[in-house]
């Protein structure tokens, strides 16, 4: 009983929860994005004419 309470109350929140997962994932995505820049062999190429 208190199990389909549960699955109940998430499938009917699922969608707030969702937002909150892909900005948290989009927001990763973004960090790592801009972390592997310095270590990208064509940005150190291109950095070392300027």
């Amino acid at each position: 009983m208190l199990f389909k309470l549960a699955l109940k109350n998430i499938k009917k929140s699922i969608k707030d929860y969702a937002i909150y997962f892909l900005t948290l994932v989009f927001g990763v995505a973004i960090f790592y994005m801009f972390n592997s820049i310095d270590s990208q062999q064509a940005m150190l190429e291109l950095s070392r004419f300027y």
